[in-house]
């Protein structure tokens, strides 16, 4: 059986039809699953030899971004949670333990859709960015022995914010004024903050990006402007001569903000920061999930033309 491939005119008039009915759970499935068929339906069909896939790339990916839309924690939770709710869109569906390998198999795929996401949503328009870092804790000092015993990754660290002492890792984000993630990357607990800019910074070129006094670097601060004409504003420290400019602190106070706002809803609703992983590879695999679908909703809202960061509303 052939799926007819949703054309853009099909999710514009769906999406002008749910902006004049208000949000209606049947419809924001279909507009989802539309927007990740369309996607999917550029890349031909393997045609070498083997087995064709019983469970198409399109399927996983829905699964996968309903998981975390939905705030489940794994695929346990979501293959129960499509039992109870999403069957008719499901007439087939992997067991839990295929479901696991097909969407490590399809990370490429949705870091893929992530970008073009991104893309459409015209972040190549926009020429300023915050940074930031959140602590993702296998292990505190309180928890049981052997616990992130599994993680061999995993170093200690510590979150000034939170003054948190943990073994694990940190998600480093560079997100847009509007909350859109741009650039993410997941690093050991270990590097300081500053560490991280040359992987989240290593391709922007002609923006400014705000951060935290963790990523204050004199040096660094210097190398991006003349190498790639990004100007990095921190807050500067009591301590120093030179103060931040009042337009500094005017930025900063206004648009810094943000980012805490995009890891709350990281953190509370999509559970970065506790997402039931394993070992590394899960972990990894999670985060991906987790930033793809957060991308997804912010899409999902601007097709709707919501708050990009009211997302917790659409599927919770």
């Amino acid at each position: 059986m052939v799926i007819p491939v949703p054309t853009q005119a099909y999710i514009d008039s769906l999406s002008a039809s749910i902006r004049e009915q208000g949000l209606r759970h049947d419809r924001l499935c279909q507009l989802l699953f539309a927007v990740v068929d369309q996607f999917c339906a550029q890349f031909a069909p393997p045609t070498g030899p083997g087995r064709p896939k019983t469970y198409s790339d399109s399927l996983i990916l829905k699964l996968d971004l309903l998981m975390h839309l939905t705030g489940k924690r794994g695929e346990t939770e979501i293959l129960r949670e499509v039992e109870r709710h999403y069957r008719p869109y499901f007439p087939v569906v992997p067991s839990q333990s295929r479901l696991w390998h097909r969407i490590h198999d399809a990370l490429p795929l949705l870091e893929q859709f992530r970008c073009a996401l991104r893309d459409r949503l015209g972040i190549q328009y926009e020429d300023l960015r915050i940074v930031d870092s959140l602590p993702i804790p296998v292990a505190v000092p309180r928890s049981r022995p052997g616990q992130g015993n599994g993680f061999d990754r995993a170093d200690g660290g510590y979150c000034a914010t939170k003054k948190l002492k943990y073994l694990g890792f940190k998600v480093g984000m560079l997100i847009t004024p509007q909350g859109l993630p741009d650039v993410y990357d997941l690093f050991s607990a270990r590097p300081h903050d500053v560490n991280l800019l040359d992987d989240l910074l290593a391709d922007g070129h002609d923006f400014c990006a705000l951060g935290d006094k963790g990523f204050l670097s004199k040096r660094k601060q210097a190398q991006l402007a003349e190498d790639q004409n990004v100007i990095l504003i921190t807050y500067k420290r009591r301590n120093q001569k030179q103060g931040n400019t009042p337009s500094e602190l005017w930025m900063l106070h206004t648009y810094r903000q943000l980012i805490e706002t995009v890891f709350a809803q990281l953190a509370g609703h999509m559970q970065i920061e506790h997402p039931g992983a394993k070992t590394d590879l899960g972990l990894v695999k999670r985060v991906v999930g987790i930033v793809t679908a957060f991308t997804t909703g912010i899409y999902l809202n601007a097709l709707l033309g919501r708050n990009y960061l009211a997302i917790k509303e659409l599927f919770a």
